[in-house]
């Protein structure tokens, strides 16, 4: 073997990662780990096995651990490593990555909890970070260890007693923030509206809040892929859906909701609920006008209760920018991908055939939805005026809704409830 990474959950080594000389990721479970009656496989891509994962079978799952598009292009620059080279990039910034796992030189342990160390961030100190931020990815160059996947500039830091930390050599992190984005106005307005819509309506979402720093808004969120236990931050285990289908970021429009609810069906502890749960959150994005619901933002958790479909994120409307976002939904329905209002009840039959539930079950929760989202809009609304002493934007967002809403409506009626809903099992690919 070259150079290698050992590859952490939390205290345990589970693995260790390589790279051959053709920049192929390699990875092995150890032997301990899959002797210890408490081990888990990191993905579903990647199951519990003696045999290696060699010449890049592993490549989709570590490779969506790191950031995406100009983000990895500068990350790749400013850290000189070729942005072709995952497993350097992963030895620079693996630290403390979004699920359980982290990255340390072969035979270097995970810092003890009683040695972590924090940066502590003042508001002058947090607005620099946000102009480094654009130029250093995570704060790469300072060797601070920090990578998520994604687009967009964010920052994982810890949230203790009200205060701001920045973590040092990737101790494990609670939130994550995200600033202004110059292209995307209002962004940090939007994003955290959504998020409080959905809450408000039903749906199972990270807590969030925005903070003003010198007028800046500055958008936090919990990450809900750590927990406090007796005082300590652990990591848990969790994938997107491109690494559980053994697809590569750049794939992650072109993932079928077929995939997604067979891997559902076939590996949740709860189908029935998180095929709801799913179905909700692609109803309230065709509401909200989010046009990119794609793979890489609907993710799994698992725990000691087995695997569950995560709280959601990035929840969007991406249609009120003036940069041109297409109107239609990220992922194909009935063949196409299709934009909401317009979705049809042989668009519907279609979808749930694909997905092994009812029609009228997707038929009623879309109406259910519709029908109540104006409404708990203008609560929503008001709790956020209350909190913020701003609408900015919101509105724009509101008036998209009473106009997506309505249309659907007009198109759907009947349906069954989700007492109903059963898996098909002969559905396709079922």
């Amino acid at each position: 073997m070259n150079d290698q990474l050992d590859v952490y959950i939390n205290f345990q080594k589970v693995g260790k990662l390589w790279s051959t000389p053709q920049n192929r990721l390699c990875f092995k479970y150890d032997n301990e780990w899959l002797d210890n009656p408490d081990n888990c496989q990191l993905s579903i891509s990647l199951p519990l096995r003696k045999d290696p994962y060699l010449d890049d079978s592993c490549y989709a799952y570590f490779s969506n651990l790191l950031p995406e598009g100009k983000v990895l292009e500068t990350l790749s620059q400013r850290l000189r490593i070729s942005i072709t080279d995952k497993f350097g990039l992963l030895r620079a910034i693996g630290g403390d990555c979004a699920g359980a796992i982290s990255f340390y030189p072969e035979g270097e342990m995970p810092p003890d909890p009683s040695g972590y160390s924090y940066e502590s961030l003042t508001e002058e100190h947090l607005l620099k970070k946000n102009i480094y931020l654009k130029n250093d990815p995570f704060l790469a160059v300072e060797e601070k260890r920090l990578s998520l996947a994604g687009a967009m500039d964010k920052l994982p830091v810890c949230v203790k007693d009200g205060r701001i930390l920045l973590p040092v050599n990737g101790v494990p992190t609670t939130h994550i923030i995200k600033f202004p984005v110059d292209e995307l106005r209002g962004v940090v307005t939007n994003e955290t509206y959504c998020m409080m819509l959905a809450k408000n309506m039903g749906l199972d979402v990270p807590n969030v809040e925005m903070i003003k720093i010198n007028d800046t808004p500055v958008y936090v969120i919990e990450r809900y892929d750590r927990k406090i236990q007796n005082g300590q931050v652990l990591r848990l285990v969790q994938e997107d859906f491109c690494q559980a289908l053994g697809k590569n970021s750049e794939q992650k429009y072109d993932v079928s909701y077929q995939e997604c609810f067979k891997v559902i069906w076939k590996e949740c502890a709860f189908p029935i609920a998180d095929s709801k749960k799913l179905i909700n959150n692609i109803i309230f994005n065709g509401l909200i006008g989010n046009s990119d619901g794609h793979a890489k933002n609907i993710s799994l958790i698992q725990d000691a209760g087995g695997i569950r479909l995560a709280p959601f994120y990035d929840l969007v409307s991406t249609h009120v920018f003036e940069r041109n976002f297409t109107k239609k939904m990220p992922i194909k329905i009935a063949g196409e991908k299709r934009d909401f209002r317009y979705i049809q009840t042989h668009h519907i039959n279609a979808l749930a055939e694909e997905i092994g539930v009812k029609a009228s079950v997707i038929t009623n929760s879309i109406i259910e939805m519709a029908g109540k989202i104006i409404a708990v809009s203008e609560i929503t609304v008001d709790e956020f005026k209350a909190k913020y002493k701003s609408v900015d934007m919101i509105d724009q967002i509101n008036d998209l809704i009473r106009n997506y809403a309505p249309a659907i409506l007009q198109t759907l009626s009947g349906g069954a409830s989700f007492n109903d809903i059963e898996h098909n099992s002969s559905g396709p690919g079922m």
